[in-house]
Order: structure tokens, then C-alpha cells, then sequence
């Protein structure tokens, strides 16, 4: 089974479900039936719809109701405000009402959220009152702050998107990567991997096999999952994303890559298996 830990959906129709005025270019249609026609070409069995702050912020709607329209086939991740005073209200509204299954922390805004400060932790302890995993999308600059709350949040798995975007052009052995590298030591943290780094790990010095054998090392395939990042990522069609992915880890034992591409995932959403 593959899964797709790591899309963003868009809707054609955007009166029933409006955009940012200040959208990305990245945002384009990408409806729950053009994503299916897509999964069947890539052979794609299951999706992670992962909300998009860029084209809707904090409005999940458009996320939930695919998930809940196509239950087995996709279940959504959700993003709250965290600068609002109700925001563990809002998740308990997303999850329980609305059907989200994951939480997405996400730091990339203006000014930037700290990871460990107490609006966030309240986050942290609703999310564990309600059972479901964390994503973290956050800068790599912020992966110090990770230890502490992932020693006191021992019974949430969290995952951390694009791995926080590390530099991996200076290449092997990789020596500013020590901040993601010592999180293995948390049995709870899992690394989702798109192509926001295998991109970063063809540039300059480095070499795909190099730094996914180090990180496999490190955290083992049981911890690792793929994500296309589509649409965001746009350069090059779905299905050639997947068999883009496949070819830079074809160097790996097929039980290694049975996880990375679909059982990880199920470990933190048994629902989709």
C-alpha cells in the first residue's frame, strides 16, 4: 500500500470554500476528484490531506469534508491559531465535530510562534486529550526547542514535515544536522520526507544515498514517511513525484521502503489501512 502522507487540497469552488486574497502561486485547483484521478494514476492507495495555510490559513473545512466524503481513502490534518486565545476550543471543534485527525503546528507566519511557548503547549496538551498526532511545520532553527516538550509529551506522535527544511548542500557527513539527528532519541518523533528534501539532497555536496542511509541510521525506516508536498510542489507531475522518490530510495531493502512509503504513515493514522 503507498500513502501519501503530505497533500494540500484545493477546491474548484471557491465561493462555497474561499481563498486567501493573497494566495501563492503555488495554489492552484486540486479537488478530492482530481486528487483520486491522480492517486490511481500514481498508484497511490491513501492520502494525508495536510491543511494549506496558503490558501486557506486556519479554515479546514475544505479538508474535512474530503476526508469525510471519502472515508478509507483520505483523513485530514488540521491548523488552528494559536496566536487566539480559544485555539485548543477550535481543535476540539475540528476534531470532534468536523472529523480532522492530526494537528498541524505551523510557525512559518509573522511573527513566528515559538515552539515551547505556553500558547503552543496548550496545544501539545489538548492534542493529547484528543488522541491524535502532531505535525510540526517549522524552521530548523527551532528544533532545540523540541527535546523538552517531546520528553513531556511522550504518548503524542509527532511528525515533523519537510524534516524542518535543514541545508544539506555542504554534504556528508553532515555535520550542522546534529539538532535533527539528536531527536532520535525519541521514540515518539517520526520525520516526514518530501520533495522539499530530496531536492536539497542533490545541491552542492550532497548525495541522496549519503544523507537518507544517515537518517535511516538514525531513526530507522519505521519512522520515516513520504510526502509529494502537492501541489505545492508543482515542477514536475504526481505520479512523476512518486516514481522520482521510488528512484532516489531504490538504493534501499524493499522492507525499508514497504514503510517509508506506506506503513509509517499507518502507525500514525491506522484509520486509512
Amino acid at each position: 500500500m503507498i500513502i501519501d502522507s503530505h497533500v494540500h487540497i484545493i477546491a474548484d469552488d471557491q465561493q462555497k470554500y474561499p481563498r486567501r486574497t493573497d494566495t501563492p502561486e503555488w495554489v492552484r485547483d486540486t479537488s478530492a476528484e482530481t486528487l483520486l484521478a491522480l492517486n490511481r494514476e500514481a498508484g497511490v492507495d491513501r492520502v494525508v490531506l495536510v491543511q494549506g495555510y496558503g490558501a486557506y490559513e486556519c479554515d479546514n473545512s475544505y479538508a474535512a469534508d474530503c476526508a469525510r466524503q471519502y472515508p478509507g481513502r483520505f483523513v485530514a490534518v488540521g491548523i488552528v491559531d494559536c496566536r487566539q486565545d480559544d485555539a485548543p476550543e477550535q481543535l476540539t471543534y475540528w476534531v470532534r465535530e468536523r472529523g480532522v485527525r492530526g494537528l498541524r503546528l505551523f510557525t512559518i507566519v509573522e511573527p513566528e510562534p515559538l515552539l515551547d511557548e505556553p500558547r503552543m503547549v496548550s496545544l501539545w496538551t489538548r492534542a493529547a486529550s484528543l488522541a491524535i498526532p502532531l505535525c510540526i511545520m517549522t524552521r530548523f532553527r527551532q528544533l532545540a526547542r523540541l527535546p523538552a516538550l517531546l520528553e513531556r509529551f511522550t504518548n503524542i506522535p509527532v511528525a515533523l514535515d519537510h524534516l524542518a527544511l535543514p541545508r544539506l548542500s555542504d554534504g556528508p557527513p553532515y555535520e550542522t544536522l546534529g539538532p535533527l539527528f539528536d531527536l532520535a532519541r525519541f521514540p515518539n518523533l517520526y520525520l516526514k520526507f518530501s520533495t522539499e528534501t530530496l531536492y536539497p539532497s542533490r545541491r552542492g555536496r550532497s548525495i541522496p544515498k549519503e544523507f537518507f542511509s544517515r537518517l535511516l541510521e538514525r531513526f530507522g525506516a519505521t519512522r520515516i514517511m513520504w510526502g509529494s508536498n502537492f501541489p505545492a510542489t508543482h515542477d514536475r507531475s504526481f505520479p512523476e513525484q512518486l516514481a522520482r522518490a521510488r528512484e532516489d530510495l531504490a538504493f534501499l531493502p524493499q522492507e525499508d521502503q514497504r514503510w517509508l512509503f506506506g506503513e509509517t504513515a499507518l502507525t500514525l493514522w491506522p484509520s486509512l489501512r
